[in-house]
């Protein structure tokens, strides 16, 4: 003897289900077949790109004047940074050392870029 069979038509609330379910799972095919895309490029195309410095600052406490790209400063090989103060929202001021030359406070215009102004910090014992 068979098992008896229902045949319920489907709700509303069934075809709903039924309907998420399907969708869930075409999208999980389709960000599986994304995420190995990726991954096959990346492997294919590893040492196509040099490498590249990526800055760690906060978004969130930086305008978006400053995440622009910022043009080089121009200093000899061997010059560090010692310090930066945010000056105002169109202005930074730079505190450089080494290279072969003296200390020295760098002003930069955030908005075009360029330096406006370089302070030249000589020891006075020097001579």
């Amino acid at each position: 003897m068979l098992p008896e069979q229902t045949t319920e038509p489907l709700t509303q609330k069934n075809k709903g289900m039924l309907a998420l379910v399907i969708f869930l799972g075409v999208l999980i095919v389709v960000a599986t077949t994304v995420l190995i895309f990726v991954i096959v490029s990346r492997l294919i195309h590893k040492n196509d790109h040099p490498a590249t410095v990526m800055s760690t600052i906060p978004t969130s406490s930086v305008p978006a004047s400053v995440m622009r790209p910022v043009s080089v400063l121009q200093e000899p090989n061997g010059t560090h940074i010692t310090q930066i103060f945010r000056q105002s929202d169109q202005m930074m001021v730079i505190s450089l050392s080494g290279g072969g030359l003296p200390d020295r406070i760098v002003m930069w215009d955030v908005a075009n870029q360029q330096k406006l102004s370089e302070i030249k910090l000589l020891d006075p014992l020097r001579k």
